[in-house]
């Protein structure tokens, strides 16, 4: 049970890790937002994003800005996926060792 609850969190955190990815490749690079797979990908990750909003403004230079509430949230979804990770992973219980007696 504990392999497929970190097997969907791995998966979880893949696809917003992925779709983020893109997100601030695109705000890199500003792509035309009126094409509808630009347009779909920012509405499915606003709200991911909105929460790290106007922490640090945007970064502009020569035609390319860098989207620091998408760095943000990347950083921010791994650390929790990894921690969710190392929780699911101490959950579980080990067997005790057994103690080997020598032959004397």
């Amino acid at each position: 049970m504990i392999r497929i609850l970190r097997a969907l969190i791995n998966i979880v955190v893949g696809i917003i890790e992925l779709l983020l990815t893109f997100r601030l490749i695109f705000k890199f690079l500003t792509v035309n937002t009126g094409t509808p797979f630009v347009a779909w990908l920012y509405r499915v990750t606003a709200p991911l994003v909105a929460p790290f909003a106007k922490i640090l403004p945007n970064w502009k230079f020569s035609g390319f800005v860098v989207d620091f509430a998408t760095v943000a949230a990347l950083i921010v979804f791994a650390l929790a996926g990894s921690l969710l990770l190392m929780i699911f992973s101490y959950s579980r219980k080990e067997p005790a060792p057994t103690e080997v007696s020598p032959d004397v």
